[in-house]
């Protein structure tokens, strides 16, 4: 088959790159949230700290910022197969040889490369979309790439317990590193482009184009909004059931509710915008739900109430996803598509840095989890204030 692709007529290739680019994304976050459910059994054997366990997490998100970057300009550069190839090839090796860490540095190490690899899917999968879609189907492949998420968090809290119990931690971390590699292996094998790559001129030629456009910069804040209650949630939800009184099961259980929202919220909401249109307006009314439905959350204490509300909420909060990625990618045009999503989500993971900070501090101030709600509503109100002056007219073709 002809490396370059007619694009009058959609290739049905499209949705066999599809799977494997929502493979990809997906194994970024089941490599990321494999250690959690691991940490009371690998703490005591290990002889390590709870801070130790949670620097685990800050190691894997000090490599996922690093890389988001250099890898969307490599993207745009060398195309998307070797760039996720070689990612998904580093993550998944270094969550293998987790299963023979001894020691706390050991560990640290393995987790910062395993944010390295996984830090450069993103941008490659966002390209490889813009490549093959046609402008009227990027809000459903973006949407079921970005189920990816809340997918990987729903599968990693079910896969790992159960690989624990069955072949051990180690083995747990064996099964997940393999299963990383092997779709590396896939994603080399079969993923084609359809597009002559930029081979010559600037490598950071990108940059003026993403900072020349202040709609991208203003959509780009807009994320780190929306990131701030995500990822917020992520932090606190399970602490704040726990605090309510129920059991640790409990807290997972809302959580996994959470996730089942989050999973169908890109898929229906990337489907709508592609009949629809209007990509900005259904982003601001996105935003505008997630607001009341924070603070509601954050104040049920019944466990069908937080059952419900987790869903309602998962659904709305990743409502939002699809468009701002959509947005972002035709304000840069396919050519900078790479460049543009890595340095955007280098904005986006900002929040998951300051945000679980700020709301811990208020936390400790107030000793009251309602507070730590109303701060996470802050960031979509402030998200649909960015995005009012933006112009989704102004994209490249």
């Amino acid at each position: 088959m002809d490396a370059q692709v007619h694009h009058q007529e959609p290739n049905k290739y499209r949705w066999v790159i599809l799977a494997l680019l929502a493979a990809s994304f997906l194994f970024t976050f089941i490599t990321r949230f494999a250690w959690p459910p691991l940490i009371p059994v690998v703490v005591p054997i290990l002889n390590m700290k709870m801070a130790q366990a949670g620097a685990f997490m800050t190691a894997f998100y000090i490599g996922y910022v690093i890389t988001q970057m250099p890898a969307g300009i490599l993207a745009d550069r060398f195309g998307v197969r070797l760039i996720l190839a070689f990612s998904l090839l580093l993550e998944g090796a270094a969550t293998f040889v987790m299963a023979y860490m001894n020691s706390f540095d050991f560990g640290f190490a393995l987790r910062l490369i395993t944010g390295l690899g996984a830090g450069a899917v993103y941008a490659a999968c966002a390209r490889g979309i813009m490549e093959w879609f046609p402008a009227r189907e990027r809000g459903t492949a973006f949407g079921i790439l970005l189920a990816a998420p809340s997918g990987g968090i729903v599968l990693s809290n079910y896969i790992v317990p159960a690989l624990n119990s069955v072949i051990g931690w180690q083995g747990a971390f064996q099964v997940v590193g393999a299963f990383t590699v092997a779709v590396a292996v896939l994603v080399y094998l079969l993923v084609r482009t359809t597009d002559n790559i930029q081979s010559s001129g600037s490598m950071f030629a990108g940059f003026k184009v993403i900072f020349g456009s202040r709609d991208l910069i203003l959509t780009a804040l807009a994320g780190f909004c929306l990131m701030w209650v995500e990822l917020g949630t992520a932090t606190w939800a399970n602490s704040y059931v726990k605090e309510l009184g129920y059991s640790v099961k409990i807290a997972g259980l809302v959580l996994i509710f959470y996730g089942v929202g989050g999973i169908i919220g890109p898929l229906v909401s990337g489907y709508i915008s592609d009949k629809l249109g209007s990509r900005k307006k259904l982003l601001i009314i996105s935003y505008a739900l997630i607001i009341p439905i924070t603070i509601i959350f954050g104040y049920q204490t019944s466990i069908s109430m937080l059952y419900l509300m987790g869903f309602i909420f998962g659904f709305c909060s990743y409502l939002a996803n699809p468009h701002l990625t959509v947005l972002v990618s035709e304000f840069a045009g396919k050519q900078w598509a790479a460049t543009a999503n890595g340095t955007s989500n280098f904005i986006f993971q900002f929040a998951s840095m300051i945000g679980p900070l700020v709301m811990g501090f208020s936390l400790d101030l107030t000793g009251n989890f309602h507070t730590v709600w109303w701060i996470m509503a802050a960031g979509p109100l402030l998200g649909i204030l960015l995005l009012l002056p933006v112009n989704p007219e102004n994209k490249r073709a």
